[in-house]
């Protein structure tokens, strides 16, 4: 997860301690400062249907919450060379990744990260959507200092929003992600 510079260090060492972990292959799942939305559909309508998330990637995503009227800007796409995690189309990693700035957020934050309000991860299925989004809010849980955020997972599209977001705001991401499964 891609901080401010003031909290590179013990990002590290949180990672460290991950790997050394993983490697003695212990597991935990955290949620308490997690919101996973899920959207099963409830009913059809006349109105021509987007595709699923599944077939989206970040850019597409990125449009469709940016033409919902969500409160975001600076939008951007990533790719293998602006990527800050460089996970960009790694084995079970995500193949396309967007940002966007949001009120609440640190306007200074690193660029391309959710420190600056939300980051769009898009992956090749949903369970593999689902383990990072286990991940992140494991790694959260256990290191604190970290901050929380809101991860909001429908299909294989995981959207990131910073914890520093009022509910509100994150409420209308959550409310915009469940509509792309529909």
């Amino acid at each position: 997860m891609p901080l401010s510079r003031n909290r590179v260090p013990v990002l590290i060492a949180a990672v460290s301690a991950a790997m050394w972990l993983a490697a003695c292959g212990s597991a935990t799942t955290g949620g308490k400062t997690t919101t996973t939305a899920t959207h099963v559909p409830s009913s059809t309508s006349a109105q021509p249907t987007p595709p699923p998330a599944a077939a989206l990637d970040a850019r597409a995503v990125l449009a469709k919450l940016a033409a919902d009227g969500l409160p975001m800007s600076n939008g951007a796409v990533q790719d293998e060379n602006t990527d800050p995690n460089n996970l960009i189309g790694r084995p079970s990693e995500y193949t396309s990744r967007a940002s966007f700035d949001v009120a609440g957020g640190d306007p200074n934050g690193d660029r391309y990260t959710t420190d600056r309000g939300g980051v769009i991860e898009v992956f090749p299925d949903a369970a593999t959507a689902k383990a990072r989004a286990e991940y992140i809010q494991t790694q959260l849980n256990a290191n604190p200092v970290l901050g929380t955020e809101y991860d909001y997972l429908t299909g294989s599209v995981l959207v990131r929003i910073t914890g520093k977001v009022k509910p509100s705001v994150a409420g209308k991401f959550q409310a915009a992600v469940a509509g792309l499964a529909a």
